[in-house]
């Protein structure tokens, strides 16, 4: 009775062309360009568990109609249901098609819910104090290579949220300016917050025909600089940042799905935090430069006691590495930009710790905990 229904799904045509479809996905993953897959790898690298594209294909093969028709009905034998309605209805009526969803399984399919202990969350991979580490993938499709530099900065709560929000609010164009327009690393050059399973911190990704290596200094010598930067900026330029971000977290969706996504990431989350654009504004607004400072040289600036670093090298293979150092090898030297202007000096780092086993990686490091969600769960108990 099962296998029918299943059948009547997804016919053995429609499961060969979605299994085909599948496959090709994974594969066109190595033809993404060379900054996607450093973002990819960082998510790799720094989450509990997460199953690689090159595992997925070593899988991929051994699909069938029957193990999908035998796997299904495992798969509804047991849930953990959250739910979001948001727009033109009542309670009563979200709360009513909820009821039918739950009704429907455990009628029709005989669902039980998941046991507390089988709805935990992945964590996050938690670095040490004072650690560096470096992974490197090759790319063999494009001819440039690209960096994500992560300096992890511990978990999301409202005062850290703010003072890395406000920290990349205001090296956002000057990290432009340097790296992209002065020293063009390369047309890609990003800096932003990456949060991931409760924990944040802040990422820079470079994509750029010259060696990782030598964006990576290019970077610490940017954020060396940010020392006097943030030090000898006046009250007015800290307050016009800090009136831009608020704007900015202020800033009402335009579209009712933008803020169902909002409130979609908070489930996701397990934060339910549905109000968390006023909470976090609200200690922004109370936010001194010296906050943003001392945030920035006990968790990001060089030699700062709580700086946790992870660096992903995705080197281009297409002209061989020999070629490549060859090509930068010259510019790596150079104390100069093109147009003439002196380049930032780069601060002496020790050499970081080489990652050659993700595994290995994995199971020597410890884990961050959760972030505790912002309302009671023992209210919001559903039967699934």
């Amino acid at each position: 009775m099962q296998s029918s229904t299943t059948d009547k799904c997804l016919t053995k045509g429609e499961s060969l062309n979605c299994q085909e479809s599948y496959t090709r996905s994974l594969k066109n993953f190595s033809a993404e360009q060379p900054h996607q897959h450093a973002i990819y790898y960082t998510s790799v690298l720094m989450s509990e568990f997460m199953w690689t594209k090159d595992e997925l294909l070593q899988c991929v093969d051994e699909m069938t109609v029957e193990k999908l028709d035998a796997f299904i009905p495992q798969l509804l034998s047991k849930l953990y249901i959250e739910g979001l309605i948001y727009g033109n209805v009542t309670k009563q009526i979200a709360l009513d098609i909820v009821e039918t969803v739950e009704s429907i399984l455990t009628t029709k399919c005989n669902t039980k819910p998941l046991l507390p202990s089988q709805t935990k969350r992945l964590r996050e991979l938690q670095l040490p104090d004072g650690s560096s580490f470096v992974y490197h993938e090759k790319n063999h499709v494009h001819k440039s290579s690209s960096i994500e530099v992560y300096y992890q900065c511990g978990l999301q709560q409202t005062q850290p949220n703010m003072l890395l929000e406000m920290f990349v609010q205001i090296i956002a164009e000057p990290c432009f300016d340097i790296l992209r327009t002065k020293e063009q690393l390369g047309y890609i050059v990003f800096s932003g917050v990456r949060r991931s399973n409760g924990v944040q911190g802040l990422r820079v990704i470079i994509q750029s025909d010259r060696s990782p290596e030598y964006v990576e200094k290019r970077v610490e010598a940017f954020l060396n600089s940010m020392d006097d930067y943030i030090k000898e900026m006046t009250d007015e330029a800290f307050q016009k940042h800090l009136k831009a971000l608020v704007s900015k977290r202020m800033e009402k969706p335009k579209k009712i799905s933008g803020q169902n996504s909002r409130y979609w990431s908070e489930i996701l989350s397990q934060q339910y935090n549905f109000d968390r654009e006023t909470v976090e504004v609200e200690f922004l607004k109370t936010v001194k430069k010296e906050d943003v400072f001392s945030f920035f040289k006990d968790r990001i600036a060089v030699g700062a006691p709580y700086r946790k670093k992870f660096s992903i090298h995705v080197v281009s293979s297409v002209n061989g590495e020999k070629e490549l150092t060859e090509t930068n090898g010259e510019k790596q030297t150079t104390e100069t930009t093109e147009d003439g202007n002196n380049l930032l000096p780069s601060p002496e780092l020790p050499p970081p710790m080489v990652v050659t086993s993700v595994a290995e990686f994995k199971r020597d490091m410890g884990l961050y905990p959760l972030p505790r969600p912002y309302i009671d769960l023992q209210k919001a108990r559903s039967k699934l």
